[in-house]
């Protein structure tokens, strides 16, 4: 499903100021931008010469730094619909303009097929609460999100709650709004300074949400675009933050209803990820489980377990794209990696025959390399940057003191990563992740979820 934008003289992302690799044109990258007197704030801070890169400029990727290379908005061509209509009050022309070029981009794997950029303005016009989530996160993006939140992306995040709650019971308003100004308030509570809230309670409004709109039959997961793009952010959204759910809380997620839906949309091409929806549900199923089993460990289900390993092994897609094919594959060796460990953690000081551990313990190893090296042969100027974080730190936590080279690989690209997205939980990633390394060193290896737990972290990763 193709979702139409109007067009704008684009900026691209360079990984480096020399030509461009084979490898980096057979993937889809950030639009270069026209040069600019404006470089990164560490080389300014150093008063050199930024080759204004972007993410990461060359001068940090050289010297492993964290860069907050930004490029200018570009002046659009065209006057956009949603412009002419003065729809609300209280509009930001610039804040919505760094929301259609640079904030929205970061959500999806294809920067010409995102209903997060132009389409969703449109819907400005009927929901003032999507508005003002929009200028919220599009102010703190702009500041990298700092402990400290700029005034103006306050008082518009207020505004959006406000007219969310006011919006909610009113029928005539879209779900497509209503969902996506959800998923923008939970985004805004995860880039919060508080690595302890995940947003919880957007997660749990975004299930009400989805699971109203599955039961309504004059809605068509099939046929109705809307529809699909709502339940593939849910089914992302999901996979990233299934395990930091506690079991004891009530998770009211109808499963029957969303395999089913999923089974409906079938390879459908999703703007954020791709055709992977029924492995993001599998990944997720695996995370409730682990989580459990976690928390309960005499809960294990032995024959839950072979399922879960089943379908995670057996899963296939057709896609044409190399670069989502390397994700997918770094997705799975998530999966497998997490489900193994997390068995792995709660059989630990049980009588268990060393050959079978040892037996594990190799192919967790493997997982791991093969998932670091698949995320490798993805450019750091990809789209599919931004998706890479969560299955980087579930591999490469597992990497041990041979590996590295690949040790310095995930280092640098959790650092891109952070300087695309600008969001905090990255940077803990990055401390998490260096503290297993050194905890591994040491002869007493952890499994990174258990690890997060004890330190009352809820890092909402992806």
């Amino acid at each position: 499903m193709y979702f139409p934008g109007l067009r704008f003289k684009q900026t691209i992302v360079s990984s480096s100021s020399h030509a461009s690799t084979q490898q980096e044109r057979d993937f889809p990258p950030y639009s270069r931008r026209n040069k600019s007197r404006l470089g990164c704030g560490e080389c300014k801070t150093k008063r050199v010469k930024c080759d204004e890169a972007y993410p990461t400029c060359g001068r940090c990727q050289r010297q492993g730094l964290f860069c907050s290379s930004a490029p200018r908005l570009t002046q659009w061509q065209v006057e956009t619909p949603w412009l002419s209509l003065q729809p609300k009050t209280g509009v930001n022309r610039r804040l919505l303009q760094y929301w259609a070029e640079k904030v929205s981009q970061a959500l999806v794997i294809d920067p010409d097929n995102n209903p997060f950029s132009f389409p969703v303005l449109e819907y400005i016009a009927q929901s003032s609460a999507l508005l003002h989530a929009i200028q919220s996160i599009s102010a703190s993006h702009e500041q990298y999100f700092p402990d400290k939140l700029p005034i103006m992306a306050l008082e518009e995040r207020g505004r959006a709650i406000s007219c969310l709650r006011r919006e909610i019971n009113q029928i005539q308003h879209t779900p497509y709004a209503h969902f996506v100004t959800i998923m923008l308030l939970a985004l805004s509570q995860v880039a919060s300074s508080d690595p302890k809230d995940y947003g919880q309670e957007h997660l749990l409004g975004a299930r009400a949400l989805i699971d109203s709109m599955l039961q309504d039959t004059s809605m068509s997961t099939t046929n109705d675009p809307m529809v699909r793009v709502c339940l593939g952010i849910y089914l992302y959204w999901d996979m990233c933050s299934s395990f930091l759910v506690e079991p004891s809380e009530p998770h009211g997620l109808n499963l029957l209803n969303i395999s089913i839906a999923v089974h409906r949309m079938g390879d459908w091409h999703h703007p954020m990820y791709g055709s992977c929806s029924g492995l993001l549900l599998i990944i997720a199923n695996v995370g409730r489980y682990c989580r459990q089993i976690l928390d309960m460990p005499q809960h294990r289900n032995v024959t839950q377990e072979a399922i879960l390993e089943a379908q995670l092994t057996t899963w296939t897609t057709n896609s044409p794209n190399p670069g989502l094919g390397h994700l997918y594959e770094a997705f799975r060796n998530h999966g497998l990696i997490f489900l193994y460990r997390s068995r792995a953690h709660v059989l630990k000081g049980c009588v268990t025959d060393p050959h079978v551990v040892e037996a594990q313990e190799s192919l967790i190893q493997q997982y791991a390399e093969e998932a670091v090296r698949h995320l490798m042969l993805i450019p750091a100027s990809s789209y599919y940057l931004n998706f890479q974080s969560l299955p980087l730190l579930t591999a490469g936590s597992e990497l041990t003191e041979s590996n590295h080279l690949l040790r310095d690989q995930v280092r640098g690209r959790l650092k891109a990563i952070y300087s695309l997205n600008r969001l905090p939980a990255n940077l803990l990633a990055f401390q998490l992740i260096q503290e297993l390394w050194h905890a591994r060193d040491s002869g007493q290896p952890a499994f990174w979820l258990p690890h997060m737990l004890q330190k009352n972290w809820r890092l909402l990763l992806g």
